[in-house]
């Protein structure tokens, strides 16, 4: 399969330099700016190709929580809360919220339950289809580039886990950035490349995954391409409520669960994960980023 190489996606250099190759594709760093990304790219049929009814329905929703799409809305109030609350805490008068993303409408759904207007973006059928049919959300079926929400709609936006995926982070951005009124929030949480646990399980972290995972962000390659779409005030937030060890250090998350290094670092966060904890969040080291900013 033949790939396209693609220029960096915050200062458009094409100087890179291959850090890892998996699957027979590569991930490499940008030199002039230090953002890493899968390069050459796979052809888009071939990335889009991963997100098949049958990831949606048998990986996809039994991770999130709901197998066999059986929702406990009890249970998706409790989960959401912290980042919910995180949210509530930096747009205390913010009524309209969208989230680029929505998968199957979780958080979503949440958010609604917890009184914010929503709306979502999904570019999956499978997705967009459950968020509406089950969960009676209005979530639409369209790339968030191309997004048709009116400009200045919302006062937040979120991208959970996401942004690693898109094939352009930065006109996604600033599509989002003209959906949100003058002063209005956008939350992000992506994989973290500077991550204690890609340090341990090395090539293996499950994260290095070039046919999924087409971007790999630091806080400074984040702070990046977020200030280049527009938006201010850029924070990072490294104690977050929703953390705890597993969240922060999953040992688990590795292609080769068997493997030497996945085996050293189980017992490593077994024994000292809870001791770790606290100084792995303290020095952004943690398996997630989590980034708050306004736009202008």
């Amino acid at each position: 399969m033949q790939g396209t190489a693609v220029p960096c996606a915050i200062c458009a250099g094409r100087d890179t330099r291959r850090l890892y190759t998996k699957y027979g594709w590569g991930i490499e760093r940008c030199g002039r700016c230090g953002l890493v990304f899968a390069n050459p790219r796979a052809p888009e049929d071939a990335v889009l190709a991963r997100y098949s009814s049958e990831y949606f329905w048998k990986e996809y929703l039994p991770a999130a929580g709901a197998p066999e799409g059986r929702i406990d809305l009890e249970w998706l109030d409790t989960k959401n809360r912290p980042m919910l609350d995180l949210i509530r805490r930096h747009a205390p008068s913010g009524l309209r919220l969208l989230e680029v993303g929505t998968g199957a409408g979780l958080f979503l759904k949440a958010a609604e339950r917890a009184g914010w207007s929503v709306s979502g973006l999904e570019l999956s059928g499978e997705g967009a289809t459950f968020a509406r049919d089950r969960l009676g959300l209005e979530v639409r079926q369209e790339r968030a580039e191309a997004m048709t929400f009116a400009p200045r709609s919302f006062d937040v936006a979120v991208m959970f886990d996401v942004i690693e995926h898109l094939f352009d982070p930065g006109a996604v951005l600033g599509a989002t950035h003209s959906a949100l009124r003058p002063g209005g929030l956008i939350v992000i949480s992506t994989p973290n490349f500077d991550a204690l646990s890609r340090h341990a399980l090395g090539a293996d972290w499950a994260v290095l995954s070039p046919l999924e995972h087409l971007y790999y962000f630091t806080e400074g390659t984040l702070a990046a391409i977020l200030q280049r779409a527009g938006f201010q005030r850029i924070q990072f937030v490294r104690q977050f409520a929703g953390w705890g060890v597993p969240q922060t250090m999953n040992h688990a998350y590795t292609h080769s669960p068997g493997g030497r290094r996945a085996r050293l670092y189980e017992k490593a966060v077994q024994h000292l994960g809870e001791a770790a904890h606290s100084l792995v969040l303290r020095f952004g080291r943690a398996d997630s980023l989590l980034a708050v900013a306004c736009s202008n």
